[in-house]
Parts: structure tokens; C-alpha cells; sequence
């Protein structure tokens, strides 16, 4: 028995509808310690969800990935095999006897010597998004990034911020940065593979656009001091005025 206590996981909220179907498919065919292993994505549909034809393997990879991202189950390499490990398994098991299962044949996640870098089902397909971050990270620090959990941007620096205010003169960038990201919150679905570029699309539009609705800045693109948006506020209406 599911434990009514995973009802309030804050996780399992920021995760799709497919997600967390999946999630709930799986988890009558887990082992006593919250395990399972599968060759491929074929393989877990035909097992998992065999009357659910409308999902594609990349559906169903998606959102495994949306899962590993946030941490509700792990994947690791196991022989020949992909294993998955769900975190927390027994917190959320009401009355649980391993006493009356088979023992785990899947090692656990920690004890797998290839638990380490990027695992594939099928070409292009990354099972695990966190270990690809990881990796990623480690790898070159350059690289921005969105850390879903921490709710904060990763990998930004001064000069990036000097360069944008540069080229986006009428933009807050602190700002759209922050719009940026309730954006992303709001949109977990649509996670990025270049934050950078998402970045400077999003400054784009918003120059396009006049820029920053809570800055007014001069034609050279320094910010106004209240006294001059009062009487350019002033000379604007005056000018309304002559018109009509």
C-alpha cells in the first residue's frame, strides 16, 4: 500500500501528467527495495503500459528524464540491462514486510561500478538529465544553466550581464532575468538545452519591444533619475495637449 503521505509531494507537483502516470505504473512492478530493470524504452512499454499505444518511446524517455531530473527515481547502467531505483521507496510503503518478498536482484544505485556519466536506452535518448547536468557542469563551467531545484540560475557572470546591458540597453536585466525565471517555473515542461540562448532571445524581444516595462532609460541607454521621468512625464503631456 502507497502511504497517502506522497499526495504532498512537492516533487511528484512539479512533474507533467505523463510523469507521474508512469510513476504510479511502475510502482506495482518494483521489487521489496524499489527496483527494476528493463533493456529498453520498448521493453518497459510493453511491460509498464502494453494498452497505452499513443506513447511513443520519446514520451515515455521524456518522462523518465522528468522523474530522474527531480529526483523521485534513479538510472543506472545494470549488465546489459537499465536499472531504476526509486528514492524513498520505503518512506512511502504503508506496512511493508520485506520478510515476504524474493530478495533485490538488481544491485542498488550506489553499488553499480558503471553508476557513473551519461546512460542511453536508443540514440539521442539521455535517461538521466541530472547525471547529464553533473557531467556538464563538471565539464565546463562556462555553460549557463537553471537549477529547477534551487529555483536559481547557474553559471551567469558579471561579464555576461555587462555584455547583455550592453547590447540591451533598455532592458532591466536583473529584472527579466527574474521574469525569466517564473517563467521557467511555471513552464517546467519546457526545459531548455541552451540557456544562453534563451537568455539572449528573451533580452531580444524585449528591446524589440521598448524594453523593461518598469525602466525608461535616455536614447543612449542610461536610466533616467525620477526628477527627469517627472518631467518627461510632464513635457509629454504638454505635447499631448498642442496636438489635440
Amino acid at each position: 500500500m502507497i502511504d497517502k503521505r506522497i499526495s504532498m509531494s512537492k516533487k511528484l507537483g512539479r512533474v507533467h501528467d505523463k510523469a507521474r502516470v508512469l510513476y504510479f505504473m511502475i510502482y506495482p512492478h518494483l521489487d521489496r527495495e524499489g527496483r527494476i530493470k528493463f533493456e529498453d524504452v520498448e521493453d518497459l512499454r510493453d511491460e509498464i503500459i502494453p494498452k497505452f499505444k499513443d506513447w511513443t518511446k520519446k514520451k515515455i524517455a521524456d518522462s523518465l528524464n522528468e522523474l530522474a531530473d527531480v529526483e523521485l527515481l534513479i538510472l543506472y547502467p545494470n549488465d546489459k540491462n537499465i536499472a531504476m531505483e526509486f528514492t524513498r521507496f520505503e518512506d512511502f510503503q504503508s506496512g511493508l514486510r520485506k520478510d515476504r518478498e524474493a530478495p533485490s536482484s538488481i544491485p542498488s544505485s550506489q553499488e553499480s561500478p558503471e553508476n557513473s556519466g551519461v546512460y542511453w536506452i536508443s540514440p539521442a535518448l539521455s535517461l538521466s538529465i541530472r547525471k547529464y547536468k553533473e557531467g556538464r557542469k563538471e565539464g565546463n563551467k562556462d555553460v549557463i544553466d537553471f537549477d529547477f531545484q534551487t529555483r536559481k540560475w547557474e553559471n551567469i557572470k558579471i561579464e555576461d550581464k555587462s555584455g547583455w546591458l550592453a547590447a540591451y540597453p533598455a532592458c532591466d536585466i536583473e529584472l527579466e532575468l527574474y521574469k525569466m525565471r517564473e517563467w521557467l517555473l511555471a513552464n517546467p515542461d519546457k526545459r531548455k538545452k541552451n540557456y544562453r540562448r534563451f537568455i539572449v532571445n528573451w533580452l531580444t524581444r524585449t528591446q524589440d519591444k521598448g524594453g523593461s516595462e518598469k525602466i525608461r532609460r535616455h536614447p543612449g541607454g542610461h536610466p533616467m533619475t525620477r526628477k527627469e521621468e517627472k518631467e518627461k512625464k510632464i513635457d509629454d503631456w504638454i505635447k499631448g495637449k498642442g496636438e489635440k
